[in-house]
């Protein structure tokens, strides 16, 4: 049997293509350097990069310098205006008329985006001139003036002149950007120029209920590097506003909040300044090491990062089973009377006829996967269906908006991270270092029995059904391989909210996974829009990046198989070392929650992992 390796193709065109290169400008010729282009800035001697900001910016160095040091949940700077409104205007113009935006998706994004600003030298001089603002504003923020105003603010150091990366971004309505830390090359700072419609909702400027703003994440504690699970600071999209911070590993966490609104678009300019490049003033070879404070933060933070990456479904460890033989001498699937009473609590029973189980297991063995639908019986299944719309219409997860961070964290629900590389509910799970549900006792009280009868149903799915011998001895039949152990857990992925990134997490042997999904109107999910889809991609045994997700993303080959969010659907799936999976993050407009058991099962070791260990070796 082949397990999920490079077979399978279904839901590879849900993913645009990305591979860290960023797509052309309209008018941009083919094979300009987007790298390292020189500035026009530094040939036109009358240019006069002072005019092209707000009139008194430069002289409020000394107070912005005191905003920035005192910024929580990290040192950042917001300054609105900050640029000249005629030329911003011009800016807004050109890029809605002028320049070709590349719709971008993966594990950790979704949105629109435009080519490498530093590109405009290379494009013809007929080219170039509708293109006049953008040139403008890209020359003055890159000129000698501005970036010693941002050296001076942050207190980051010289600043490159001659790297110039920027590029604009257009989020339309479900557009989204996960937590991430900016950490990639020689970043110094990163900064975001924001151009919404000034007129936006009667000009009274973007609301809390539109979406789109930047999130800032603190640490978990001073004792950790990784992200809290929830962000303590929400800045809006705001006309003629810029934001900018230091790029710090384990610091500079960020997230940009999906667009709610079906009108809306949050337009804006994101790029970085670098360290000095080689031959420049301040240019040092080992400048980078000014992104460690000392050499054991250096080495805290690596050993943090590498523990999040394989933490595998939460760190906990499998659970044994004892050697169970689930097939008789006549190759039929061996369940006992008790067996068939305790699954028939829970499954529907169908799935226990001898008939079924054969064509399920003949199924498995071709494609070494499976969806199997109403899983669970039909009166458990309807009282959990009745339980769950009463709890998501409690926490408004109708579609209609972004709930707050913190929504649902009660009782034994708990929001599980670190959102660098997962966020959902987990039933039972640790409760996170800040935790910011606020609600108060009377409406918990009054959601308390429609969420007591749900949540003693799924535990009782995990703990009784998926984590019994008589379970393992039914998944055994059905995929003709031995269960070794199991471990297992339930989560609610909030829209708006929740998701998991494609992180490797360490595993060197063969993993049988079953996730059992729930899902209100099932169609609304069946395309993948809304998210909630859970996706397995080929890692390529390549690290995860800084910020923990998996940009191979790219080609259409690397996802091997995609399984949309379904009503009481279960979904079996042999993993093979090097593939990752992630559910992509839920929009605030699916109809609910994604809720599910997610399990994974120990198999014996196939003759490619003991290869893949000797590879480990070498």
């Amino acid at each position: 049997m082949v397990a999920i390796e490079k077979a399978h193709e279904e839901g590879a065109k849900r993913q645009a293509a990305h591979d860290g290169s960023i797509a052309s400008i309209k008018y941009l010729k083919s094979g300009s350097d987007s790298n390292t282009a020189s500035s026009s800035a530094q040939a036109d001697v009358d240019f006069d990069a002072r005019a092209c900001f707000r009139s008194g910016l430069f002289d409020e160095i000394d107070a912005l310098t005191s905003e920035f040091a005192n910024a929580e949940p990290y040192k950042h700077c917001c300054i609105s205006p900050f640029c000249d409104e005629q030329l911003l205007q011009g800016v807004r113009r050109e890029m809605l008329e002028r320049l070709h935006f590349t719709q971008k998706e993966t594990d950790i994004f979704k949105y629109h985006q435009s080519g490498d600003l530093a590109n405009l030298d290379g494009l013809p001089e007929a080219e170039k001139r509708q293109l006049p603002s953008l040139q403008r504003l890209r020359d003055a923020i890159y000129s000698q003036e501005f970036r010693d105003f941002v050296s001076k603010v942050t207190g980051c150091g010289p600043l490159s002149g001659s790297r110039t990366d920027m590029s604009t971004n257009r989020y339309k309505q479900r557009d989204h950007l996960l937590l991430h830390d900016d950490v990639i090359g020689d970043r110094r700072v990163s900064y975001i120029i924001y151009l919404p419609d000034p007129e936006i909702n009667e000009g009274k400027g973007w609301t809390p209920e539109d979406g789109g703003h930047l999130e800032l994440y603190p640490r978990e504690s001073n004792d950790s590097w990784a992200p809290a699970v929830n962000p303590t600071r929400r800045l809006p999209p705001r006309w003629n506003q810029i934001v900018f911070f230091t790029v710090l590993p384990g610091q500079s966490h960020h997230s940009v909040e999906e667009v709610a609104g079906l009108d809306k678009e949050r337009l804006s300019i994101q790029g970085w300044f670098h360290f000095p490049q080689p031959g420049e003033p301040g240019y040092s070879p080992d400048q980078m090491s000014q992104l460690w404070s000392d050499g054991a933060v250096s080495t805290l933070s690596q050993i943090e990062a590498k523990r999040q990456r394989e933490t595998g479904i939460a760190g906990d460890a499998f659970t044994p089973y004892p050697e169970t033989d689930a097939i008789d001498s006549d190759g039929n699937i061996k369940l006992s009377d008790e067996d068939i009473a305790v699954l028939s609590n829970y499954m529907n029973p169908e799935y226990l006829t001898q008939k079924v189980m054969a064509q399920v297991a003949e199924k498995f063995a071709d494609d070494s996967h499976i969806q199997l639908g109403e899983f669970i019986n039909k009166d458990l299944a309807g009282k959990l269906k009745t339980a769950l719309k009463v709890v998501d219409a409690h926490d408004g997860m109708d579609g209609t908006r972004i709930p707050p961070h913190g929504t649902g964290e009660r009782g034994r629900w708990h929001a599980f991270g670190p959102p660098v590389i997962r966020r959902y509910m987990r039933l039972d799970g640790p409760s996170m270092a800040n935790a910011v549900g606020k609600e108060d006792e009377a409406s918990k009280q009054s959601i308390a029995e429609a969420e007591n009868v749900a949540t003693n149903i799924l535990a009782a799915i995990r703990d009784e059904l998926f984590a019994s011998a008589a379970y393992a001895r039914w998944l055994s039949g059905i995929t003709t391989l031995a269960i070794l152990g199991h471990r297992g857990m339930a989560r609610r992925f909030r829209c708006g909210l929740d998701y998991t990134l494609g992180t490797p997490d360490g595993t060197t042997s063969t993993t049988l996974d079953s996730v059992l999904c729930f899902v209100d109107q099932p169609e609304v999910w069946a395309d993948g829009v809304v998210g909630g889809y859970e996706c397995y991609v080929d890692g390529g045994g390549d690290e995860a990046s800084n910020d923990g997700s998996v940009y191979r993303l790219t080609e259409d080959e690397s996802i091997l198989l995609t399984t949309p969010a379904a009503w009481n659907t279960l979904n079996i799936a042999m993993r093979e070392p090097g593939v990752v999976k992630f559910v992509k993050y839920v929009s605030a407009s699916a109809p609910g929650s994604r809720w599910d058991i997610s399990s994974e099962y120990q198999v014996p070791a196939s003759a490619d992992d003991d290869d893949n260990d000797d590879d480990d070796d070498e």
